[in-house]
């Protein structure tokens, strides 16, 4: 029996990546995989039209190394969909941008990771000369219009450097900051003792308490962080249920925080994406039985708004789907360090 349609989807157009980022979360490569062809892909767009999709989420992988994504996003373009690219940004150039712009994307967001090419290097594996080209294509992207963000992941190692982060956007008048949390994941999950927060939750926990609801500067704060202070709501799990994500090699995930093969419900090459679509364990998850996750969360107050965060980023960081939420902010007290602070001694002179 088919159900409500989906209105949003994330695609990882390739796997291709022209960076090793050692957190990397799909564990993109230099090496080209099974991809769908440009026929394959058009022929999915046309799907998805029939699904009612209005915004198509194009990741990687490196999105810009697909030489016919243009050709792609004009078709989604012809059925009036949204559309927005995640990117490294090194292959993000003026040319570029408009072609992607005149093919129909609106929205951009660059990942870097550090406000230098020194703290950047070691997140990304990134040269000087690509962090500055990095730079450049925020730059670019702002000049031609696209609503941009940028975007940082956090974790243990670089969380000095996300206030920095903050500054630099809004001199570089990005429309939103987007931070990640660490989720050990794909080739995240060796990078564990390097980014994984322990001894630095509290630190964590000030500077999301600090910036949560920030008024000078739209400021996001993923799943990966689990519910955020002061009120430790949590969205409702939509995985299945009002979007997906599609794999460069077909396979369908309810979520993007599900890219564990045992949550791949179905493969666009074997099935049709309605039939997967409308299969039941498309909506296991957004449909898990909150009341059985074990440990702190159960006698939680804030279990009722929280739901036990998101079982995807809890599952990678445990491998057990009913763990309670292994980084929650809830539980740990605000330390106070002058480097999370935001505001320079600087700024404080000039009031």
């Amino acid at each position: 029996m088919n159900r409500e349609m989906p209105t949003m989807m994330g695609w990882e157009i390739t796997r291709r990546c022209n960076l090793t980022c050692p957190h990397c979360y799909s564990a993109a490569t230099r090496k080209a995989l099974n991809e769908l062809t440009t026929r394959e892909c058009l022929d999915i767009v046309g799907t998805l039209n029939e699904m009612g999709i209005k915004m198509v989420g194009w990741t990687g992988g490196e999105p810009l190394l697909r030489e016919d994504l243009e050709e792609i996003i004009h078709e989604a373009r012809r059925f009036g969909m949204k559309q927005g690219i995640t990117t490294n940004g090194v292959l993000l150039d003026e040319e570029r941008g408009k072609s992607l712009k005149k093919a129909g994307v609106t929205a951009m967001q660059v990942s870097i990771d550090g406000t230098t090419a020194e703290r950047n290097r070691p997140m990304r594996n990134a040269t000087d000369e690509e962090f500055e080209k990095a730079l450049e294509a925020v730059r670019v992207s702002v000049r031609l219009g696209f609503k941009t963000s940028l975007a940082m992941m956090i974790g243990q190692e670089n969380l000095d450097d996300a206030p920095r982060f903050i500054r630099m956007a809004k001199k570089m008048k990005v429309h939103v900051v987007r931070f990640s949390g660490f989720v050990p994941h794909g080739r995240g999950k060796g990078q564990r003792s390097r980014l994984e927060f322990t001894t630095r939750l509290g630190e964590l926990k000030a500077f999301v308490s600090q910036f949560t609801g920030y008024e000078k500067m739209p400021i996001a704060f993923d799943p990966g962080f689990g519910p955020l202070p002061p009120y430790y709501e949590f969205h409702q799990c939509i995985a299945g249920k009002q979007m997906f994500y599609l794999s460069c090699i077909g396979d369908v995930y309810p979520c993007t925080s599900l890219l564990s093969k045992e949550f791949i419900v179905g493969n666009v090459r074997q099935r049709s994406l309605i039939d997967i679509w409308n299969d039941p364990n498309m909506t296991k998850m957004a449909d898990f039985p909150r009341d059985k996750i074990q440990g702190a969360c159960r006698t939680c107050r804030y279990m009722p708004v929280c739901h036990g965060a998101c079982r995807g980023a809890s599952y990678a960081h445990t491998g057990d789907l009913y763990a309670s939420f292994p980084a929650c902010l809830r539980t740990v007290r605000i330390k106070k360090n002058p480097a999370m602070l935001v505001k320079s001694r600087a700024s404080k002179k000039s009031r």
